[in-house]
């Protein structure tokens, strides 16, 4: 081997060795920092996880596939020309890796080949070809981004990025240098006969080559050249890449293998009874660690930031920030938080403490403001295409402004007040919760419990004089349905969905161990309730307390009766003349699927016509409501305003909706527009009841 190529193996060596250890040592370095974070529920021991085939499905589903990429498709289709780029040229940068590492560099690169030596070089011969309009492809991508970055400036993309550009930029020199490369390769006799035909690309840029000089005698010289610029653009990337938010093609794929699966719509339940516990987060090292892998997943695309209803209505609430300043919070306060408890073990729990870690007010992002406007509606969840969760992390800190700080909006205080005196968040006495159901027939499972399936009133059936119709409604389906059903009566009490959402974790898990004890106390089995907050809450959280129903929402169990022919509904009077759209609730859309149902009921009333509004299923516009923003005061733009004439918009002259919350709001939107004569708001239930035949 002569001299020059000795100092270049060495070189090469050298860099391969220094790359691959930095690389490693930040992947490792960071992963540290976030598994120091609080443990999170259900992953205290990660291999004693039982159900692995959920992971792998989530892993294969949103990483290989790129299954929430495609929720935008144009975008998930250039994603995906860059990604599969990544794939492909796996075999290419291994096979140049080992090239370099034996010393092949300058004598013949393509002396090993990874696909060469498994399939013959036939078969390498065609692989490159392939890898040629792969790299076009992803250059395509890379215009594409480029060109929603810094031409059409995007929403969402409302941060100067120095490192999209350095990203890009390396990635494109990565794709060029290997185009460039095999053209000057075309030019010398590297390529056997076969392969001409099938590399029109290297050969139309050989031809380039040589409209500019380059001969047989040189091509070598500038494949080396253009094969040694695309093997230390590799290194650069390899050295950059951790260090930067364009670090999500490392973490995303753990964010989405490590993902619990827990209902999306369950809340962690907090050990109220240790008092060495931590009750909400605004401390770095006491979020559970999934958020802090959160954000070093974050690509800061501002997908959350478009979905978002505050955010969309003007409020500082941002999902982008809430997750990119824990990632500076991750990097700021939990290096020396690992210092401590590496160097000094013993002592770290008092050491850790005397630390100013916390992140509530510290960040911009983090301001109890910003805490205080979502609406949990799962918007920003739904839109990450990494897997993130900005709501859960909401959660952790509004439950430690609360539990901890006493620290929440005014307006809250009565609604919490109310929920722990009455049992429900309007205040009205609770002795009154069966009055709606006078002189219906209904029975209260105190009079009879044999029945099939109970029914959750919850308190907007009971207490607020608009959803009392829908009750209504509803128990006259049930009736004409002949189901055997009972009511809790005096004796159900707030779900407490409200109080849960509204950071009270404590008076909420006294309402909703109240109620399993009463549901148990009934051997009640089976749940149906017109309330997607009552639904979702009974269904997904109250197994933490014992509560195991199969739980229903009403437009699914009407539905299924229409189905079974146990109901005949009609088409509506109005159906040819008027026009229906449908409002989809978060809470059983978002967080629990159920979209066609209440979707099935309006088209039999509606003759099988329905206008969707701008915004509907996975990106339904959140009617406001939700979080317990049903009892705060909303500043600036009003989300139920925007929702409202979304639906306004579409000519509908019947609004429907599912949900005790949405109708509320929409109605209210609806008359702020003047146009509550012309255009009416119901629930699934009434539109049904009203049209029984």
């Amino acid at each position: 081997m002569a001299i020059s190529q000795i100092a270049f193996h060495v070189i090469f060596t050298a860099l391969f060795i220094v790359a691959n250890v930095v690389f490693v040592r930040a992947v490792l370095y960071r992963l540290n920092l976030v598994f120091n974070a609080r443990k999170a529920n259900g992953t205290e021991n990660f291999l004693e996880h039982k159900n692995w085939g959920f992971r792998i499905k989530s892993f294969v589903l949103n990483v290989i596939l790129q299954k929430k990429n495609f929720k935008e498709p144009l975008r998930g289709i250039m994603h995906a020309f860059v990604f599969y780029g990544f794939v492909t040229y796996l075999l290419h940068t291994t096979s140049q890796f080992i090239s370099g590492v034996f010393g092949y560099a300058l004598d013949d690169p393509y002396k090993f080949t990874l696909v060469g030596s498994l399939f013959g070089e036939t078969a390498n011969h065609y692989y490159e070809a392939a890898l040629q309009v792969v790299s076009i492809l992803v250059l395509v991508g890379l215009g594409f981004f480029a060109w929603r970055r810094w031409i059409q400036k995007a929403k969402g993309l409302d941060v100067h990025s120095p490192a999209s550009a350095i990203v890009i930029g390396m990635i494109s020199l990565l794709m060029i240098s290997t185009l460039l490369g095999e053209g000057a390769r075309a030019v010398g006799a590297e390529y056997a006969n076969p392969f001409h035909d099938a590399a029109p690309i290297a050969a139309g840029i050989g031809a380039f080559w040589e409209a500019i000089g380059v001969e047989y005698s040189s091509a070598d010289l500038v494949f080396q050249i253009m094969w040694w610029t695309h093997i230390l653009s590799v290194f650069a990337f390899m050295l950059y890449v951790p260090t930067s938010k364009h670090a999500h093609l490392i973490f995303a794929p753990f964010n989405y293998f490590l993902q619990s699966d827990t209902p999306k719509g369950a809340l962690s339940k907090l050990n109220l009874e240790d008092e060495t516990a931590v009750w909400g987060v605004t401390r770095t090292e006491d979020f559970p660690w999934p958020n802090l892998l959160d954000g070093l997943s974050c690509i800061e695309c501002g997908r959350c930031q478009v979905q978002c209803p505050a955010n969309r209505t003007g409020k500082v609430l941002n999902p982008k920030a809430i997750i990119v300043e824990l990632k500076h919070a991750l990097m700021d306060k939990m290096p020396e938080v690992v210092k401590i408890r590496e160097t000094n073990p013993e002592g770290a729990a008092d050491a850790v403490a005397a630390l100013d870690t916390s992140v509530i007010g510290k960040y911009e992002g983090l301001s109890e403001e910003a805490l205080w406007g979502c609406t949990t509606c799962y918007a920003c969840v739904e839109a990450c295409p990494v897997g993130n969760n900005q709501v859960n992390a909401i959660m952790e800190m509004r439950r430690h402004l609360v539990l901890v700080d006493s620290n929440f909006p005014a307006e809250l205080q009565g609604a919490f007040v109310n929920m722990e005196n009455n049992s429900n968040p309007w205040g009205v006495a609770a002795h009154s919760r069966a009055d709606w159901a006078e002189g219906l027939g209904v029975k209260t499972m105190a009079e009879d419990s044999n029945v099939d399936v109970l029914y959750w009133v919850g308190c907007a059936g009971a207490f607020d004089d608009r959803n009392k119709r829908i009750a209504q409604s509803f128990v006259k389906i049930m009736q004409k349905a002949d189901v055997k059903f009972g009511i809790l009566g005096t004796e159900e009490g707030c779900s407490g969905d409200s109080a849960r959402r509204g950071g009270n974790e404590y008076l909420y898990q006294t309402l909703a161990q109240a109620n399993v004890d009463t549901m148990n106390g009934y051997n009640v089995k089976k749940v149906v309730t017109a309330c997607p907050h009552c639904y979702n809450t009974i269904k997904n959280e109250y197994p933490q307390f014992g509560g195991n129903f199969e739980v229903v929402h009403h437009s699914e169990f009407i539905n299924e009766l229409s189905k079974e022919g146990k109901i005949d509904v009609g088409v509506a009077e109005d159906a040819n003349a008027g026009k229906y759209t449908y409002h989809d609730s978060c809470y059983i859309g978002r967080y629990n699927d159920n979209y066609e149902n209440p979707r099935d009921l309006v088209k039999k009333v509606s003759g099988g016509k329905l206008a969707e509004p701008v915004d509907h299923h996975t990106k339904g516009l959140c009617c406001g409501a939700g979080g317990a923003q049903m009892w705060m005061e909303e500043h600036g733009e009003r989300v139920n305003f925007k929702r409202s004439n979304q639906l306004l918009d579409t000519g509908a002259t019947t609004i429907a909706t599912a949900c005790p919350f949405c109708i509320t709001m929409i109605t209210d939107g609806v008359k702020q527009e003047g146009k509550i004569e012309e255009v009416k708001v119901k629930d699934i239930a009434e539109l049904i009841a009203e049209n029984l035949k």
